[in-house]
């Protein structure tokens, strides 16, 4: 399955004799066949003995977790030379930690393990290593919502992750200091250190450290009021602090920031700090700040002279302290804000930043835009001519029209996109002759006609579509009918109300979700009135999840309805029911 997809395509040369000792050495451990059929996906049939005889397998029974080891090995020094530092990299996270490939990405590129490539970006060539790696059963891929259809970030499986910590123990790659080590030598060799899970104590013996070769040092999980000081980091490219807490004064503070002048990336991600000094602009070549989940709502004047950001992440109550700075980054490629209220000057500034490849707008305090601000808003879009991920989410708080968009022709090479505002009608230029590239979209429209439907089932490579309205299913008459040779690779669906699959209709699909169903309204005298039935159509069907806004007469119906149409189903979709 791992080599050829499916048995049907299992060539007639397959080497089925080779392929029975070495899962016979695999001893059904599923990492180590997963490896090891990665290991021979890009190796010559006539090849595959050699692969066998070079991994030295041990011939005892009892030896099968020293096999998985070496199937491992093999395979790491089997890897290019530019993918062996980003997986030993991976050892400075806890077990079992979800590392997400967003943040992961570009720490690589803050580390100088991804080199420039002409017309490719340092950010997208990392992509294609994160992928590389997980095609390689190196990683465990972590899938987000949408049916399992986006990589969103990985997880190190126990034996790797023994595999990598030992070889950069032995490279003096990174050094790590868990909760399993009592001391650490005040002098590291390595370049890297990582700190996992400890309180950390009032003992000075951190603030000792040795710590002028240090390159990237990284606290995950760890009380941080005992730290050394950052002045004391005379070569520092990476500072990550994650998930950290403070049993002193409660606020951590970011004293002699500014003489990290090599710095490229400064992670603060759910860190007890309210404030970002003035002495940041000192980082002439910060690449990412990640200020989310901060105590920090404004930025110091200093934040403008920061050219080259390519990731800024940040929550704020008000756009507007430090944001009429922003148009000074022009470098940056993502920019993700969570802000409460809107500012002329932030408006504005968006359009400055014509390198944005990714752009995520959130806002949930509940105020409309008035006409002003939704057209400078449209005319800052039309200048972000590379953007690749679009997200715009006003949620219950902006009323969109068709006439709003007047003048808006959206980039060809947009990939995703999240529009989740009270829009009356589908956007013109949401449309798959204007962006055929698209691959998810998440749409908020108070009804979607027939029209509507059809275009988006043309779009070529739709893989996740997302629907709401803003009355959580009110509406019977919200979906029309899915006709066949509509969405060819559509793979999730998300609706707010039950609609009829025809045959033909959405020949992918495996993840099928219904969100707010109202009980009351699924009733027509006294039947229940649910398109459950058109399931059958669905021959690629392997999930359904349904949240039930509740009726107590009438709950336990539907959910024996929805129940009753699973098993049915020839695949009998894995059913899941909540009660909202």
């Amino acid at each position: 399955m791992r080599l050829y997809g499916d048995k049907s395509k299992c060539p007639f040369d397959h080497p089925l004799e080779m392929s029975e000792k070495m899962l016979q050495r695999c001893g059904g451990v599923p990492l180590a066949i997963l490896t090891m059929a990665s290991l021979l996906d890009d190796k010559a049939r006539e090849d595959w003995s050699k692969v066998y005889d070079s991994i030295g397998f041990e011939h005892r029974k009892n030896q099968v977790v020293d096999n998985t080891r070496k199937i491992l090995l093999f395979s790491y020094y089997d890897l290019p030379y530019y993918l062996r530092p980003c997986l030993l990299y991976l050892s400075i996270y806890p077990e079992d930690y979800t590392i997400y490939k967003d943040t992961l990405i570009w720490k690589w590129v803050g580390e100088g393990f991804i080199e420039e490539e002409q017309g490719i970006g340092q950010y997208e060539l990392g992509e294609r290593y994160f992928s590389e790696l997980v095609n390689r059963s190196m990683i465990q891929p972590v899938w987000g919502s949408y049916g399992s259809c986006f990589l969103i970030g990985c997880r190190v499986h126990d034996l790797v992750l023994d595999m990598i910590c030992l070889l950069s123990n032995e490279e003096n790659f990174v050094r790590v200091w868990d909760v399993n080590d009592q001391r650490i030598s005040y002098q590291i060799n390595a370049r890297r250190l990582a700190i996992q899970r400890r309180v950390l104590e009032k003992d000075d013996y951190l603030a000792n450290m040795c710590t002028q070769q240090l390159r990237s040092f990284s606290v995950t999980q760890c009380d941080v009021h005992v730290m050394p000081s950052l002045s004391s980091f005379e070569a520092l490219r990476v500072l990550d602090m994650e998930d950290c807490s403070s049993i002193a004064d409660g606020i951590y503070h970011l004293g002699h920031l500014g003489s990290l002048i090599h710095l490229r990336f400064l992670g603060l991600r759910n860190m007890p700090i309210d404030k970002l000094p003035e002495e940041i602009g000192n980082l002439k070549f910060l690449q990412t700040l990640d200020l989310e989940s901060t105590g920090i709502e404004e930025l110091p004047q200093s934040f403008g002279l920061l050219r080259q950001l390519k990731c800024l992440h940040f929550k704020v109550r008000e756009v507007t302290v430090g944001m009429h700075l922003l148009g000074n980054l022009t470098s940056l490629e993502k920019l993700l804000l969570v802000f409460d209220t809107w500012s002329p000057e932030f408006v504005a500034e968006l359009g400055k930043l014509t390198m944005l490849r990714n752009l995520n707008l959130f806002s949930f305090d509940g105020r409309v835009l008035n006409d002003n601000q939704m057209k400078a808003l449209v005319k800052s879009l039309v200048k972000l001519q590379k953007i690749e991920v679009l997200g715009i989410d006003f949620l219950y708080s902006v009323s969109i029209g068709h006439q709003d968009w007047e003048g808006y022709v959206p980039p060809r090479q947009l990939r995703e996109l999240s529009l989740r505002t009270e829009s009356n009608i589908l956007p013109a230029w949401i449309s798959p002759s204007l962006i055929p590239k698209v691959t998810s979209l998440s749409l908020m429209l108070k009804e979607v006609k027939a029209r509507d439907m059809e275009i988006l089932g043309s779009f070529p490579e739709l893989i996740t579509l997302w629907l709401s309205d803003q009355g959580f299913g009110n509406s019977q008459d919200f979906l029309p009918d899915v006709v066949g040779e509509l969405f060819p690779k559509l793979r999730y669906f998300c609706t707010p109300a039950p609609l009829r699959f025809l045959q033909g209709a959405m020949p992918s699909l495996e993840s099928l979700e219904y969100t707010y169903l109202q009980v009351n309204q699924l009733k027509r005298d006294r039947i229940f009135v649910f398109e459950f039935g058109s399931w059958e159509n669905l021959h690629s069907l392997q999930k359904v999840k349904a949240t039930i806004r509740p009726d107590a007469a009438h709950e336990n119906e539907a959910v024996v309805a929805l129940e009753l149409v699973a098993n049915q189903h020839p695949n009998r979709p894995n059913l899941t029911v909540n009660i909202w």
